[in-house]
């Protein structure tokens, strides 16, 4: 979350789709479905906020998650949720146990970062400049997000890259589209970049943790980098909408999903930390991979965490730009 203009906006990758959350809540706590994914578990990022018929359209495309700017006046405190708060993080469990006001229940977590072939690619280094390596001309896949201009700030080491001037920007817009011919495909659709990794069409990718496992469940040779500019972190969670005449099936909800079967169920499956801290994955190179003894992965100094951008209209129409070229 970032306060900006007098506002706390919280970047949330929100399951908009109750049927799906519902389902996802099902998979999660059902031992028989503990194997199973969630089918058209796909990333999609709009740029702006879309209408109802766009809305409509993707998902009738088979888009069933999409990651979206919350306004906060757009959700209500939780008084009173009977929830169990021993296996979650203690800041968390003492601010709901002491009566501070909270607007919102972290769910999960995880990182932005670079997935190679360790048999394919041999870095210089472990930084963003890999996904502008003119070595693997036509192996790259970039993430199709205005994030991109912040990836490339933070290579270009410009200073507060969520917070870029128009000079600023225009110097991350001009390094992309010098290197837009070394990418292959710029994804949208989290799917397609994995079916075309797993093809071996790609080698290296603007990746997310559930993409190292489904890419070593294919027993392919990947690692997950860390840059050394740090990757970007970023923190789901479960909000209550305001006005909502079902707070009691909200609340059961989030504490289902709370609970140490969910929690190790999402971690084993999908590679993705969890707010419950009692739960742990199967495989210890999961665990080291996800840094999940560390109570401060996702912050400074081992990670950026993402944040709103106030001038997101600008990056937005910059990146645009960048792919168009």
């Amino acid at each position: 979350m970032d306060r900006a203009s007098g506002s706390i906006v919280a970047v949330v990758r929100a399951r908009v789709a109750l049927a799906a959350l519902l389902a996802l809540a099902l998979l999660a706590v059902s031992a028989s479905a503990a194997q199973a994914l969630p089918a058209k578990f796909w990333g999609a990022v709009p740029q702006s906020a879309l209408s109802v018929e766009q809305y409509q359209r993707v998902h009738r495309g088979g888009v069933d998650t999409i990651r979206i700017p919350i306004n906060w006046g757009a959700v209500q405190s939780s008084e009173g949720a009977a929830f169990d708060w021993d296996a979650t993080d203690s800041q968390i469990s003492e601010a709901a146990r002491t009566g501070i006001d909270w607007k919102d229940c972290p769910a999960d977590w995880g990182f932005d970062a670079i997935l190679y072939r360790s048999d394919k690619v041999h870095p210089k280094a472990k930084s963003w400049s890999l996904l502008f390596d003119e070595r693997y001309k036509g192996r790259i896949a970039w993430f199709d997000d205005l994030n991109m201009l912040v990836i490339a700030a933070l290579l270009l080491r410009i200073p507060k890259p969520w917070h870029m001037t128009d000079a600023q920007l225009e110097k991350a817009q001009k390094f992309l589209i010098s290197k837009k011919h070394v990418a292959r495909m710029i994804w949208a659709s989290e799917t397609d970049m994995d079916s075309a990794f797993a093809s071996g069409d790609l080698w290296i990718a603007y990746a997310w943790p559930n993409d190292w496992v489904q890419m070593r469940a294919k027993k392919l040779k990947v690692v997950y980098m860390r840059p050394k500019e740090l990757p970007v972190a970023w923190v789901g969670m479960l909000m209550l909408g305001k006005g909502t005449p079902r707070r009691k099936l909200a609340h059961a909800y989030a504490d289902a999903w709370s609970s140490t079967p969910s929690a190790k169920w999402l971690e084993n499956n999908y590679g993705y930390g969890h707010a419950n801290v009692k739960a742990r994955p199967t495989s210890s190179d999961l665990l080291r991979a996800l840094q999940l003894t560390n109570p401060k992965a996702v912050t400074e100094p081992n990670a950026h965490l993402d944040r709103d951008i106030p001038r997101r209209a600008v990056y937005a129409r910059k990146w645009e730009e960048v792919k168009a070229s």
